[in-house]
């Protein structure tokens, strides 16, 4: 009798348990999607008050969540991805400008990334029992131990990097090219060299034998400097596009690409969505960065192809937000819109400045008045910081809400903490962001009394170029509207960003002395804990191994693929 009872109490145990199983599986669940653009401007989207195009389906986001003012942003692509990935300055991981001066890695040969094994947020979500899953632009290492599913995503359907002037027919700039160029800015020393060894064999200052050795290393250093050209990312052989750990395309057909990528995401929320709740899907665009990426379908849409790029980003999202929407997701799903870097004005290889139909504008409207901004992606300056950001919670955030409060990209990690209400760990606190939930509840919020006491803004390796506190601006260093390095100052400028957005006008530094005091211990703490001084140099000078160059096969680096017919996207 003793062992029917219990067997009747584990039967219905067992029951109780399956039971509940089957109503949690009926709870509503927490989604998030992480929309990042590619270097847009704070003023290129019409809900920030641009006048040239149209970005409706932005606006409607905007008009439903919270717009962000001061959100900002790294000089760097991969340092803006760490970033947002991981709640940290990109400074901790060497992602910052190095002794050779490259922003960002420059070669698919090098090695690096994020940390193996390091904290971030596809590794949060694994953690948690929950899915993360990866779609586009990863510019985060190029290597196997460094792409997304080794860095605890689920999935990766994308390219290795941006889409840069060698995955463009329309700029027609290879390696190639980038040789000429580089033999065209050496060739007085070139010519020079070569006028000297045959002039001294002429005169018989040197030997035959030492001509020849001379100018066989002459020859030997030109061919290194080709290889230097092949292995950086102008080789079109660098875009690359992968579907998980496995090359599909090389190089990719630029035309169809961003319609392959929508047409993925649309899927995934269409088919996949319901099957692995909750889940975080990053969607990162290659738009509108120079050499503006756009399908033949957006071609010649507006008066400039910098905005053609915008006009189809802006149609991706919502191509996207519907599929989102049509499958009972929208209010249950946090949607996240930035743009990893504000706009370049100037060309990447010549650093000649580029005409103004290539890029947009750093004229935004804030509170119904227009700001004007100086700068530009890689510098310290308020044009070359600032990002457009957009955030949508239904019944959290007061819809068509804008909030002028600093923030910054490593805000994103630490508020999907909260959204999910994980208890922080210790790695946790190594967090430089914070959660974006006090601004959430309070746009109002006086940017100086509330989440970052001082914003730090590192450019490379040196000193820190610039810090934020609330309203003012002290640059310590002295960049320019270009780049952020440059020498440190022997007295910082102090500027009130509220008052003067171009910071044109310093204040007298003798009424902020107090200020300077405070900042300059708060830095040498947070330096300390943070252990700056231990990473002293940078990964982008990381020297590439040619045979780490990602091919397909050793000894061919191409590779179609074919897709299906994209129209089913234009007629839904």
């Amino acid at each position: 009798m003793k062992l029917v009872l219990w067997l009747l109490l584990c039967l219905s145990t067992i029951q109780e348990a399956t039971n509940t199983t089957i109503v949690d599986r009926h709870l509503p669940q927490l989604n998030v999607l992480l929309l990042i653009a590619d270097d847009l401007g704070i003023g290129d989207l019409s809900c920030y008050g641009n006048k040239n195009i149209k970005t409706p389906n932005l606006d409607l986001l905007a008009s439903e969540g919270i717009r962000f003012n001061r959100m900002y942003s790294f000089p760097s692509d991969s340092g803006s991805m760490s970033a947002i990935l991981t709640g940290q300055q990109p400074r901790k991981f060497g992602l910052v400008k190095g002794i050779h001066k490259w922003t960002d890695f420059w070669s698919p040969a090098q090695s690096g990334g994020l940390l193996p094994g390091g904290k971030n947020i596809g590794r949060m979500f694994i953690e948690n029992q929950m899915n993360s899953f990866y779609s586009g632009r990863w510019v985060l290492g190029f290597q196997s131990d460094s792409l997304p599913t080794s860095s605890g995503f689920l999935s990766f359907f994308g390219t290795l990097g941006s889409h840069s002037m060698g995955c463009s027919k329309q700029n027609n700039f290879s390696d190639t090219s980038l040789f000429w160029h580089k033999i065209t800015d050496f060739a007085p020393i070139i010519l020079s060299l070569t006028t000297m060894i045959l002039i001294s064999k002429f005169h018989s200052v040197i030997k035959l034998r030492t001509c020849i050795l001379l100018l066989s290393i002459l020859l030997t250093t030109i061919g290194l400097l080709r290889v230097f050209c092949w292995m950086t990312i102008y080789n079109p052989n660098a875009c690359i596009f992968m579907e998980n750990n496995v090359i599909m395309e090389q190089p990719y057909n630029e035309d169809k690409l961003s319609l392959r990528l929508t047409k993925n995401a649309v899927h995934f929320f269409n088919y996949r969505a319901k099957n692995y709740v909750p889940f975080l899907y990053v969607m990162s665009f290659l738009q509108p960065k120079f050499p503006h990426l756009r399908a033949s379908q957006f071609k010649n849409k507006t008066k400039s192809p910098y905005y053609d790029a915008v006009v189809e980003l802006d149609w991706s999202i919502g191509k996207v937000l519907q599929a989102l929407e049509k499958n009972n997701m929208k209010n249950n799903t946090l949607v996240i819109f930035v743009s990893d870097n504000a706009q370049s004005f100037t060309h990447p290889v010549t650093k000649l400045p580029l005409p103004p139909h290539q890029h947009g504008s750093n004229n935004f409207k804030a509170n119904k008045m227009t700001i004007k901004l100086r700068g530009e992606k890689g510098s310290n300056m308020e044009g070359g910081l600032r990002i457009p950001a957009i955030i949508r919670l239904p019944g959290k955030i007061k819809p068509n809400s804008e909030t002028n409060v600093v923030t910054s990209l490593t805000d994103i990690y630490p508020t999907i903490l909260d959204y999910y209400n994980i208890e922080k760990t210790m790695d946790d606190r190594l967090l430089d962001g914070k959660s974006l939930y006090p601004v959430f509840d309070n746009p109002s919020l006086f940017p100086s009394s509330s989440l970052h006491d001082q914003l730090y803004h590192y450019c490379d390796t040196g000193p820190v170029g610039a810090v934020t506190v609330g309203n003012l601006k002290i640059l310590f260093r002295n960049g320019t509207e270009t780049d952020c390095s440059g020498p440190v100052l022997e007295a910082p400028l102090i500027f009130n960003i509220s008052s003067d957005p171009k910071e044109l006008h310093p204040l007298p530094i003798e009424a902020h002395m107090p200020l300077l005091y405070h900042i300059k211990a708060s830095l040498k703490k947070y330096e300390m804990t943070a252990n700056l001084h231990k990473m002293k140099s940078a990964q982008y000078d990381e020297i590439p191994n040619p045979l780490d160059f990602p091919c397909v096969d050793i000894f061919d680096c191409t590779k179609t693929y074919d897709d299906e017919a994209f129209s089913a996207l234009f007629h839904e």
